[in-house]
């Protein structure tokens, strides 16, 4: 069981999980058939899983002490983990492959921020680059994954999906910042230092929100806003709690807000 759990863990099983959904989403509501949606599922499922496996090989080293941590506490052998890397990444490109050229290269574009984010980017000052450059890629993808032209609306969404992934990887990264200090990781947060990564991450998902309301069809669901705006406010709050396991809460509450405007526009381009 142990074991099983390990290697759970190591696919970094929320985000890949809410991705994949979120994906799988908005393919059906781009007009997407079933099996689009799958496909569109499976993508993001291989992907992310493989980049997670991936991050947690090549941290072994700063890892040590986080028995949470399935490779350093031995409930997966670095084998193991090099095989789900490799298993991942080429059901997650088949399957993309299978849905169109188009798919194909944004999951190969999605991925290789993914790894270069691993390699070294996350220490550097851009380390939230990657992810939200990887986060405005969904919902193009999505749209390709059902072989439909990208609206004007989706295509906007794309770009306000810049600093909301932003505030997200700053979300993210809050969780582990003294961890990462202590280790020498030199990533936007740790430079920014607590407070002025909390004010950061306000600004830009008040920001994201703003110009999603501005820019949101008259037709999009205000129930759907108005539960992201909700979590949002909810999700940078437990950004700023003392326990650990809060901070981290904190941006996953905060990409199921911005997953649920990303769904209210386009229920209503769909």
């Amino acid at each position: 069981m142990a074991h099983f759990a390990g290697l759970l863990r190591l696919t970094h099983p929320l985000p890949t999980l809410l991705n994949a959904l979120i994906a799988a989403a908005l393919t059906t509501i781009a007009g997407g058939s079933t099996s689009q949606a799958a496909l569109a599922a499976l993508t993001m499922l291989g992907v992310h899983t493989s980049i997670g496996a991936m991050n947690d090989l090549l941290d072994q080293a700063s890892d040590k002490g986080r028995v949470e941590k399935p490779l350093v506490g031995g409930n997966v052998s670095p084998g193991e983990a090099r095989l789900m890397v490799v298993i991942a990444a080429t059901a997650g490109f088949a399957a993309a492959s299978a849905l169109s050229p188009t798919s194909a290269a944004l999951a190969a574009t999605g991925a290789t921020l993914g790894y270069l984010y691993n390699a070294g980017i996350k220490r550097t000052p851009i380390s939230f680059l990657p992810f939200a450059l990887g986060v405005a890629l969904i919902p193009a993808f999505s749209w390709s994954a059902a072989g439909a032209p990208l609206p004007a609306a989706i295509t906007t969404l794309c770009l306000i999906a810049l600093p909301g992934g932003s505030a997200l990887a700053l979300q993210n990264a809050l969780a582990d910042r003294e961890l990462d200090k202590s280790v020498g990781a030199n990533g936007a947060v740790v430079r920014l230092g607590h407070q002025r990564t909390i004010v950061f991450i306000a600004l830009l998902h008040g920001l994201t929100y703003l110009l999603l309301l501005i820019s949101a069809p008259p037709t999009s669901s205000p129930v759907l806003l108005t539960a992201g705006g909700i979590l949002l406010a909810l999700g940078v709050t437990l950004s700023t709690r003392v326990p650990r396991a809060l901070r981290q809460r904190g941006w996953e509450v905060s990409a199921l807000a911005l997953a649920c405007c990303a769904i209210a526009i386009a229920l209503s381009e769909g």
